[in-house]
């Protein structure tokens, strides 16, 4: 596995596991891991990765063995509070299936008509893991 594609690896991975979570029933839910000016569909999960770092050296410190990778979401909705949730826990069920654990919980933000949760997850990823 190419460890400095994590961030393009997840967002894959909720891409597939997400709208199956929420039974389809936002038939035109995004996904990205890129800033953009452009306005997205809703809702929208943002992939962020917020940094890695190197876990596991051993003595020879030649090679790395593998990462601690901590991922930030963010699920926005112009609709309501409840769809974000919805989202929001589809993408945390996809997360911990793919044994992420959560380093922060939720945390609910209104901005003028934009529901929106930001949480944070992070695992340690081997080199030769595969997802």
């Amino acid at each position: 596995m190419d460890l400095l594609q994590i961030e393009s690896i997840v967002t894959t991975q909720l891409k597939v596991r997400v709208p199956k979570l929420t039974e389809q029933k936002f038939p035109k839910m995004s996904f990205t891991n890129e800033v953009s000016d452009k306005v997205p569909d809703f809702p929208n999960v943002y992939i962020h990765d917020i940094g890695q770092s190197e876990v596991g050296n051993d003595i020879q410190n030649q090679t790395i063995h593998a990462i601690r990778s901590t991922i930030q979401i963010e699920v926005s909705t112009n609709t309501n509070k409840a769809d974000a949730r919805l989202v929001t826990n589809a993408c945390i069920l996809a997360l911990k299936s793919l044994r992420y654990s959560v380093s922060t919980l939720p945390v609910y933000q209104k901005d003028n008509n934009v529901h929106r949760f930001v949480f944070r997850v992070r695992r340690v990823i081997a080199n030769g893991d595969t997802f």
